[in-house]
């Protein structure tokens, strides 16, 4: 399954990814796990334009109210990963399937002592199933929805994370767009 993603970066990355791919990024606190995120047809089809919202969100530092950096650029890529490895969140299947996993998943983390949050799920499922990419309906609270004070759950975007960096091919990785924050 080919699947073409829009990514929103500082143009400051552009550079070594085209040249060297995408790099995972790590944490415990990523939505769909530790992977490569990108903006997909689905609930809204402007994904060149999420991408540019989101990166330019993302150069905005809360913490000392300034920014990270002051250009972004949006890039497109070309992800290719057989169905059985990818887990669809808008298919009832694939709900069922993850809601039994968090279950088994949260006790684990119970016996372990450990603090179970969504992204043990997708470490669990990368492990045990070899999951390559987690396709979600989200919504992004973007700058604008923040100013405005908007708070909604309704989904604005389809989000896909690559669990595994190997199913990018990097030879059609391009820079769609870049400017200034």
């Amino acid at each position: 399954m080919l699947i073409i993603g829009n990514h929103g970066t500082n143009e400051a990355n552009v550079c070594n990814i085209l040249k060297n791919g995408f790099e995972t990024s790590i944490g415990n606190y990523h939505w769909y796990g530790e992977g490569v995120y990108f903006f997909i047809e689905g609930v809204n089809d402007n994904i060149t334009y999420l991408a540019e919202q989101w990166a330019k969100d993302q150069a905005f530092d809360k913490k000392t109210k300034s920014y990270k950096y002051r250009k972004y650029a949006v890039l497109e890529a070309h992800v290719d990963s057989k169905n059985d490895r990818t887990v669809d969140l808008r298919v009832k299947e694939s709900l069922e399937i993850v809601n039994k996993v968090r279950e088994l998943v949260k006790q684990m983390c119970k016996c372990l002592n450990k603090k179970m949050n969504d992204n043990e799920i997708w470490k669990y499922m990368k492990n045990k199933f070899d999951i390559q990419i987690v396709i979600d309906n989200t919504y992004i609270k973007f700058s604008e929805d923040r100013k405005n004070k908007i708070s909604s759950r309704v989904p604005n975007c389809t989000i896909m994370s690559v669990l595994d960096v190997n199913i990018i091919n990097k030879d059609n990785i391009k820079l769609l767009k870049k400017g200034d924050i």
